[in-house]
């Protein structure tokens, strides 16, 4: 895996001050990609995490960090499904590190409750989104 920048900076004020609509802060230990670098309070990242964060990485790289976020807050359906590619990676690292069928489904259940909670608006319920994330066990 490549090697991420990881900062306990903050990210630009503008994004800490948008992601207040969601209920969450910086202080509440959420994590922040921006620009190729990962913001994180607490310095520690795990595999799966980095994975789901990389990937932000390279969403922002097609068009730009600051366009990024500026549609990430603006439009619902681009937030899920940027969301939906990254929780898929994290899942997909988790199933090709970890043996155990109960740990992976604990991973999973985690991923589609945060996918479907607050932070992302609400926009499916847990059940949706844990089948948006296995969907990509039907294409192996």
């Amino acid at each position: 895996m490549k090697v991420v920048p990881i900062s306990k900076k903050k990210p630009p004020q503008w994004i800490l001050d948008e992601v207040k609509k969601f209920g969450v802060s910086w202080e509440s230990g959420v994590i922040f990609t921006y620009d190729g670098i990962i913001s994180n309070c607490r310095g520690e990242m795990t595999e799966d995490l980095l994975a789901h964060e990389g990937n932000h990485i390279k969403q922002q790289a097609k068009i730009g960090a600051d366009n990024w976020w500026k549609k990430y807050f603006k439009d619902p359906t681009f937030r899920y499904e940027q969301e939906l590619e990254c929780y898929r990676k994290q899942y997909q690292w988790i199933k090709n590190n970890i043996k155990d069928r109960n740990e992976i489904f604990k991973h999973l259940m985690h991923y589609a409750r945060s996918l479907s909670s607050d932070m992302y608006g609400n926009l499916k319920t847990t059940q949706q989104a844990l089948s948006d994330i296995k969907l990509l066990d039907n294409f192996k």
